[in-house]
Order: C-alpha cells, then structure tokens, then sequence
C-alpha cells in the first residue's frame, strides 16, 4: 500500500512542481516585466494629494503680501 502511495504522489508532485515553475518563469519572464511597466506607465494618474509636486529641499522665502488699506 505504501508503494502504491508513493508512485502515484511522485508523478503529480512532479507535475505540480513543473506548472509552478511555468507559471513563475511567465511571470518573471523579461515579456511580463516589460508589460507590467508598460501599463504602470500608460495608466491614468490617481493621486488626491493636494500641493506641489516638487518640493525643494531648501527653504525658499516667499515675498509677503502687504495690503494697503
């Protein structure tokens, strides 16, 4: 029983292991990676922050606003 067991765990181990192995190289593969930076790329901006989008490492003074009244 213990041979049988194990002749029939073998092969579909065996064959689990080839389409995990199929399914992480198309993954990882140089087509997919260029895919996905291709849609992260061309794909629409989302972003809710509010302010500039570059911010200076330096303090920069901004010139007061003097109302005359």
């Amino acid at each position: 029983m213990f041979a049988i067991t194990n002749s029939v765990l073998l092969p579909a181990s065996l064959v689990a292991l080839l389409a995990v192995g199929i399914g992480l190289r198309h993954y990882f593969g140089p087509d997919a990676r260029e895919a996905r930076r291709r849609a992260r790329s061309h794909g629409p901006v989302i972003s809710q922050q509010r302010g500039p989008a570059i911010r200076l490492a330096v303090a920069v003074d901004k010139p007061k606003l003097r109302r005359e009244l």
